[in-house]
């Protein structure tokens, strides 16, 4: 059973332009598809950063991870529509982040 987690996807109008709808579709089709209910998802104006977009942060358990940038937050960049399913079954389901897609966070 995942831990919880709670995701902010950013559906400012750059990460919107850059497909944030279409990752926004697929993310809730799965946590529907797999009944993820502790789940929490969180729409979001700008994250600041734009030229990364689409942009998530996901707080929750796997956060803390050695190595790994961890300041409250997961931060995910260009998380376009087909790497959807990789961070649910990756992230969500095994609490293991996504290296290629990881961002420094904004202070």
């Amino acid at each position: 059973m995942p831990k919880p987690y709670h995701l902010f996807l950013c559906t400012g109008t750059t990460c919107t332009q850059q497909g944030a709808e279409d990752s926004l579709h697929r993310l809730r089709e799965r946590l529907f598809e797999k009944s993820l209910k502790d789940v929490r998802l969180t729409l979001c104006r700008c994250l600041g950063q734009c030229g990364n977009g689409p942009n998530m942060v996901i707080y929750g358990t796997s956060n803390a991870s050695e190595g790994n940038i961890s300041r409250g937050g997961t931060w995910y960049g260009h998380l376009t529509e087909e790497e959807i399913d990789p961070l649910i079954s990756q992230h969500i389901l095994k609490g293991e982040q996504l290296a290629h897609l990881m961002r420094e966070p904004v202070d």
